[in-house]
Protein backbone atom coordinates (compact mmCIF):
# COMPACT_ATOMS: atom_id res chain seq x y z
CA UNK A 1 0.00 0.00 0.00
CA UNK A 2 2.88 2.31 0.51
CA UNK A 3 4.16 1.90 -3.06
CA UNK A 4 -0.01 2.89 -4.47
CA UNK A 5 0.13 5.61 -1.45
CA UNK A 6 3.54 6.80 -3.48
CA UNK A 7 2.27 6.83 -7.06
CA UNK A 8 -1.26 8.07 -6.01
CA UNK A 9 0.51 10.68 -4.28
CA UNK A 10 2.53 11.91 -7.21
CA UNK A 11 -0.55 12.36 -9.34
CA UNK A 12 -2.43 14.47 -6.33
CA UNK A 13 0.75 16.50 -6.36
CA UNK A 14 0.12 17.46 -10.28
CA UNK A 15 -3.55 18.35 -9.76
CA UNK A 16 -2.56 20.32 -6.53
CA UNK A 17 -0.35 22.55 -9.24
CA UNK A 18 -2.37 22.70 -11.65
CA UNK A 19 -5.11 23.79 -8.99
CA UNK A 20 -2.99 26.48 -7.27
CA UNK A 21 -0.85 27.42 -11.31
CA UNK A 22 -3.69 26.85 -13.99
CA UNK A 23 -1.35 28.38 -16.56
CA UNK A 24 1.42 27.05 -15.53
CA UNK A 25 2.01 23.75 -18.21
CA UNK A 26 2.35 20.49 -16.31
CA UNK A 27 4.26 17.87 -17.52
CA UNK A 28 2.70 14.32 -17.00
CA UNK A 29 5.79 12.35 -18.08
CA UNK A 30 7.20 12.48 -14.09
CA UNK A 31 4.29 11.34 -12.38
CA UNK A 32 3.49 8.68 -15.21
CA UNK A 33 6.84 7.12 -14.38
CA UNK A 34 6.31 7.44 -10.73
CA UNK A 35 3.00 5.55 -10.51
CA UNK A 36 3.54 3.13 -13.36
CA UNK A 37 6.88 1.85 -11.62
CA UNK A 38 5.69 1.81 -8.00
CA UNK A 39 1.98 0.35 -8.96
CA UNK A 40 4.21 -2.31 -10.90
CA UNK A 41 5.80 -3.15 -8.21
CA UNK A 42 2.95 -2.89 -5.26
CA UNK A 43 1.11 -4.78 -7.60
CA UNK A 44 4.03 -7.64 -7.60
CA UNK A 45 4.63 -7.75 -4.09
CA UNK A 46 0.86 -7.98 -3.59
CA UNK A 47 0.48 -11.03 -6.19
CA UNK A 48 3.43 -12.44 -4.51
CA UNK A 49 1.31 -11.77 -0.68
CA UNK A 50 -1.73 -14.31 -2.45
CA UNK A 51 -1.98 -17.83 -0.01
CA UNK A 52 -4.43 -20.09 -0.66
CA UNK A 53 -6.02 -18.99 2.39
CA UNK A 54 -9.32 -17.19 1.41
CA UNK A 55 -8.69 -14.40 4.30
CA UNK A 56 -5.17 -13.89 2.40
CA UNK A 57 -7.22 -13.39 -0.56
CA UNK A 58 -8.76 -10.89 0.69
CA UNK A 59 -6.54 -8.41 2.68
CA UNK A 60 -4.13 -9.08 -0.99
CA UNK A 61 -7.46 -7.56 -2.65
CA UNK A 62 -6.53 -4.30 -1.55
CA UNK A 63 -3.20 -3.30 -2.78
CA UNK A 64 -4.11 -5.27 -6.07
CA UNK A 65 -6.81 -2.82 -6.86
CA UNK A 66 -5.24 -0.16 -5.35
CA UNK A 67 -2.22 -0.94 -7.83
CA UNK A 68 -4.04 -2.39 -10.59
CA UNK A 69 -6.09 0.73 -10.86
CA UNK A 70 -3.07 3.14 -10.71
CA UNK A 71 -1.07 1.44 -13.80
CA UNK A 72 -4.38 2.85 -15.36
CA UNK A 73 -4.45 6.35 -14.46
CA UNK A 74 -1.24 7.32 -17.03
CA UNK A 75 -3.66 6.11 -19.77
CA UNK A 76 -6.74 8.35 -18.23
CA UNK A 77 -4.39 11.08 -17.70
CA UNK A 78 -3.24 11.17 -20.90
CA UNK A 79 -7.20 11.17 -23.03
CA UNK A 80 -7.94 13.65 -20.10
CA UNK A 81 -5.01 16.06 -21.47
CA UNK A 82 -6.38 15.46 -24.98
CA UNK A 83 -9.49 17.10 -24.43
Amino acid sequence: MMLATLGWGAWWCVLLLHRLAPEREVSLLVPSIVSTTSAALGFLVALLTLRARRTWIVFALVPLLANGTLLLVPLLADEFVRR
